[in-house]
């Protein structure tokens, strides 16, 4: 024997130092291991000493016995029980009572050897237990509540949870505690007995939240709620469920302003400050295009400097100015067009048109950039083309009413104008050689955009640019109503 537990001990402290830095979560297992055949060298030692006298103590022995027996527990726990609870999704709970059961063992074994009586510990020890239980009661109510918790499943290891002032992911349920990682990157250790005598949130991953914000009573409710609801539900937001879909209401009438709140399905609990900033972005561009910019709730006069963006300071005439499609009109119409038009402004994921909707308008980019995307028959969204600062887009709805024929995606914030069909109407009337030039105009774009695509040669881009021309020249006076005399027809 005195030969055996040395060398089980030094191959015990060879495996605890060599998987030390392949088992990272397991080193408090090691730790212990190691503690354990220490304080075994202590009394290996004393007993060796004791021989030499030949003084044989059978109690040393035991106590080495067990001592080597509880490091073996702590090293085979370490070594299976970890890689168990990470790869086979053992629960923590089950390693630990198992090591318990182990430890509670080699102690009735121990004292088994020894002669005493152990079923006569039981009967005649009720007065320490009892005293025992009062000292450590908080410990064995943590205990016994790590056990309920972990027999009832209530919530598992990934979810979200409120408790108190605490919130966060569940990282893992122990005997005595449960760990919660905040949002923070904090951990909190949670007493069980606390967790079982509170209140406990498990947070829905689609979690309702309202969204408030002020508005002036100026303002039409019924128009704003619809404008924010439109812009909410137009194109997804990351972090913010589609479905339910979002909406706006009034939560409150105050003395000087109405509480509005976009009410949205959170997807991502603990990451709610990063979604709901982008949901008062998309607020904040539906109102301003509703041309109900948010403002200071004030009850005094005050006296605000014009935007001075550089969206905003583009004259919409010189971006008619610059438009082919309009170089035949005078600097009057430039004017009355310019007059018409209608300044908006998206944030960076909106959608500006959905392929497939009807539509009578065109778009002149002043700032950012917007992403033309074609919708295949697959439903894969392949871009096709990337609008920049001072170019245009939708020109072929204006003119004729087709249907829009991919979808327009603004890629950064996008500040624009607007022209309708409203707009054009009379000068179209007025002017009908208009119509003639701007199918002139259009045809060309589209037939570079053809030979591009197709690698048409001279001759069938130039026979396919008349055909073109003819027909967008048919389509716009009949959307407009222009009618032609006769010499024309």
């Amino acid at each position: 024997m005195n030969l055996l537990l040395p060398s089980i001990a030094l191959g015990l402290f060879i495996v605890c130092a060599s998987l030390w830095k392949a088992l990272p979560d397991s080193r408090s297992r090691f730790r212990s291991a190691i503690g354990f055949l220490l304080l075994w060298l202590v009394v290996w030692a004393g007993n060796s000493a004791a021989w030499r006298f030949h003084i044989r103590n059978e109690v040393t022995l035991q106590v080495e016995i067990a001592l080597i027996a509880l490091a073996v527990v702590q090293t085979v726990a370490g070594l299976l029980f970890e890689v168990a609870v990470e790869r086979a999704r053992v629960p923590r709970f089950t390693a630990e009572m198992v090591v318990v059961v182990a430890y509670t063992g080699i102690v009735f074994h121990m004292f088994y050897q020894l002669g005493v009586n152990v079923t006569g510990i039981f009967a005649t020890s009720a007065v320490a237990t009892a005293v025992i239980g009062l000292a450590l009661q908080d410990m064995m109510g943590n205990i016994a509540s790590g056990i309920a918790l972990e027999f009832e499943s209530d919530f598992t290891v990934g979810d979200f949870i409120r408790c108190g002032e605490a919130a966060g992911w569940v990282k893992h349920v122990r005997l005595r505690h449960t760990a919660l990682e905040t949002s923070d990157g904090d951990t909190v250790l949670l007493p069980n007995s606390f967790l079982t005598r509170s209140a406990v949130t498990i947070v829905s991953p689609g979690r309702r939240r309202f969204v408030p914000f002020p508005m002036q009573y100026g303002c039409n409710p019924q128009e704003l709620m619809d404008a924010v609801t439109y812009a909410l539900r137009l194109s997804p937001m990351p972090g913010v469920a589609s479905e339910p879909a979002p909406h706006c209401i009034v939560t409150e009438m105050n003395a000087g302003h109405i509480v509005y709140a976009a009410v949205v399905w959170l997807l991502e609990p603990g990451s709610e400050s990063s979604a709901i900033s982008v949901v008062l972005n998309r607020v904040y561009f539906a109102l301003n295009r509703a041309g109900l910019p948010p403002g200071q709730i004030s009850q005094i006069l005050e006296y605000k400097k014009s935007d001075t963006r550089a969206g905003a300071t583009i004259n919409p005439v010189e971006v008619l100015r610059r438009t082919p499609i309009f170089r035949a009109l005078g600097e009057a119409d430039l004017f009355t067009l310019g007059g018409r038009m209608r300044r908006l402004s998206f944030a960076p994921g909106e959608l500006i048109l959905r392929q497939g909707d009807d539509g009578d308008s065109m778009y002149f980019v002043t700032s950012g950039q917007v992403a033309i995307n074609f919708v295949g028959r697959d439903r894969a969204e392949i871009q096709v083309a990337v609008i920049d600062a001072g170019e245009f887009f939708g020109e072929t709805s204006l003119l004729t009413g087709a249907g829009r024929n991919a979808n327009a995606i603004a890629l950064t914030r996008v500040d624009c104008y607007e022209l309708a069909k409203e707009g054009l109407q009379e000068i179209m009337t007025e002017r009908v050689e208009l119509a003639e030039d701007m199918s002139i105009v259009v045809a060309h774009r589209q037939t570079e955009l053809d030979s591009t695509r197709e690698k048409l040669d001279q001759e069938t881009a130039r026979r396919r640019e008349a055909e073109n021309q003819m027909q967008l020249l048919a389509r716009i006076r009949r959307f407009f109503g222009v009618k032609t005399n006769s010499a024309e027809a």
